[in-house]
């Protein structure tokens, strides 16, 4: 099938009665039938129609995305908040009796035990009972959603939204990166009484529906959401336990080093964006050129012209500059009736654009070699630790090639991108154990649920100096950051996935080529296969190895020369 563009794709609302039918329909032939021809050719039916319901909220929420004022996916998103719970309770009756089929042992046989899992993670997270509980969580997350794509600061005499407020809160000038900071807390001290309301709501639902499913909390609910099938809770806590070990004591040399280089006696809050005194090594191309540099940098990577990249562009499925009425948000999102991803971001012009195009780059390469790994929509693509692993993999593999952002300043960039990293492992960890203590302890105050993240602070970030800032010092910092109330327990992901892809990173240095192909194995899998599962084919090692952390942080902080 020829590509389309983009701005072809008419978007129409899924039929949810459509779709009921075919899920009866199905399950009816899963019930009775033995011919393994007819249930797999009902299952195709049924795959076919998820698709079409997938690719149409995918598109929903892009549309929605590129402008929020538009009134009309605004409805669209409200339609989907309402039906995708009774989508996924038709999904999970469907596979419900896909379990239950007497010829089971040959359909796993026939598709592999992956689609199986996930069944049973349907089955276990959902029940026509919390229907009207997920309509709420849905509403929830996107009010929040709204509030922070409606955020206007003002600032400097000009109105701005929070992403176009990144230059200015790594600036040069510290009196700027001050002012900057407190316009940002301003903003969220204003808001915040709207804030905890929404999370407040949140936990209440979450934990009223993990109950309603059998849970002792949303901790259980959120692991099986999640679909963790081969770790636990417990090795989570451990893994973060290895991360204030040993790469905490690295992050406290960082801040020293860098109140050094700031030639500053005390590194303050509004200082910690800004780790050079000359500046953050910013792209030494303009905005508008960035998908030009990216495509000639992937064309070199994986020696292939076009690049995945290049095409994407040429077709629309790209998005990336920032601007008024846009989503604040960065992300990959596959249209999978045309098994094709589309990229978003919001480039501000800092150094932190290059890493996030990459990024979001490296889910789409994933998704474009995944797409035929499996008959179902579930198992193309990996569990989202996985998924994490395509994405930040890839920037540590585009190292050789920076120069075609940075110029001179691609050593600079590395060096900066690596000290992030290492300053982004206890914080992504603090995000993990603040949400675990939240839903453990669903009836704590917001008094209380700020002072669990201020001791969180002082455990993670122990060089925290928040100069009497009091939005800071009151431990309400946790409202900014948007997976807490959108995608709970997910953040630690990325803190794994950091983990392996630092791994590729080590073995790039050495041979690259095997770097790009253990990477590429691992993009290939899809969802066939559980986390450690894909790493086992892909010949890495697991992140919860106490030894593994620990070469991890003695490789980066030799490379840093910590």
């Amino acid at each position: 099938m020829e590509m389309p563009q983009y701005s072809d794709l008419e978007y129409e609302r899924p039929s949810v009665d459509e779709y009921r039918e075919c899920a009866m329909r199905t399950k009816l032939r899963l019930m009775t039938s033995k011919d393994i021809v007819l249930v797999e050719a009902s299952l195709a039916e049924f795959q076919k129609l998820l698709s079409k319901y997938d690719t149409a909220q995918a598109l929903c929420n892009i549309r929605h995305d590129q402008d929020t004022s538009d009134p009309y996916f605004t409805d669209e998103l409200t339609f989907f908040e309402e039906n995708n719970p009774v989508v996924y309770d038709l999904t999970s009756t469907v596979y419900t009796s896909l379990l239950n089929s007497e010829i089971a042992p040959l359909l796993m046989e026939r598709f592999g035990r992956m689609i199986f899992l996930k069944a049973k993670t349907r089955r276990d997270t959902i029940s026509s009972e919390v229907i009207e509980e997920l309509t709420e969580e849905a509403a929830l997350e996107n009010r929040y959603n709204q509030m922070l794509s409606e955020a206007r600061i003002e600032f400097g005499g000009n109105i701005y939204n929070l992403s176009m407020m990144g230059p200015f809160l790594e600036s040069t000038n510290r009196e700027e990166r001050k002012r900057a900071a407190h316009a940002v807390s301003d903003y969220y001290t204003r808001e915040l009484n709207q804030f905890n309301e929404i999370f407040e709501d949140m936990v209440r639902i979450r934990t009223s529906i993990a109950h309603k499913l059998s849970f002792p909390s949303f901790v259980e609910l959120g692991y099986k959401r999640m679909e963790r099938y081969d770790y636990t809770p417990e090795e989570v806590d451990e893994f973060r336990q290895s991360i204030q070990r040993y790469i905490v004591p690295l992050t406290i040399e960082i801040r020293r080093l860098q109140k050094k280089r700031l030639n500053t006696d005390e590194l303050k809050y509004y200082d910690l964006p800004c780790l050079f005194e000359k500046g953050n090594p910013r792209p030494a191309v303009e905005m508008k050129d960035y998908e030009r540099c990216v495509g000639e940098l992937f064309r070199a990577l994986f020696e292939k012209d076009p690049s995945f990249y290049d095409v994407l562009k040429e077709h629309g499925f790209t998005d990336i500059e920032t601007r008024e009425k846009k989503a604040t948000d960065g992300y990959c999102s596959t249209l999978s009736d045309y098994g094709i991803p589309f990229v978003f971001m919001n480039a501000n012009g800092t150094f932190d654009d290059v890493s996030t195009l990459i990024h979001e780059s490296g889910h789409a390469y994933a998704a474009i070699r995944g797409v035929d790994s499996s008959p179902f929509i579930e198992c193309q693509s990996p569990t989202f630790e996985t998924c994490e692993i395509h994405s930040t993999a890839l920037e540590y593999l585009s190292y050789p090639y920076l120069e075609v952002f940075f110029k001179g300043k691609a050593v600079a960039f590395r060096e900066m991108h690596l000290t992030e990293t290492l300053l982004f492992l206890p914080y992504g960890c603090m995000v993990d154990e603040f949400q675990h203590r939240i839903y453990r302890e669903p009836d704590l105050s917001r008094s209380q649920r700020h002072s669990v993240w201020k001791a969180l602070e002082d455990k993670y970030q122990p060089f925290l100096d928040y100069d009497g800032n009091e939005f800071y010092e009151s431990g309400a910092a946790w409202v900014k950051k948007g997976h807490i109330f959108t995608s709970p327990f997910y953040y630690i992901d990325y803190c794994l996935a950091q983990i392996v892809a630092l791994q590729l990173w080590d073995i790039s240095r050495k041979n690259p080529q095997e770097a790009l192909a253990k990477y590429d194995r691992v993009c290939r899998e899809g969802g066939n296969k559980t986390f450690r599962e894909i790493l086992s084919v892909a010949g890495l090692e697991s992140p919860f190895s106490v030894d593994v952390v620990k070469r991890i942080a003695y490789i980066t902080s030799e490379f840093l020369g910590l």
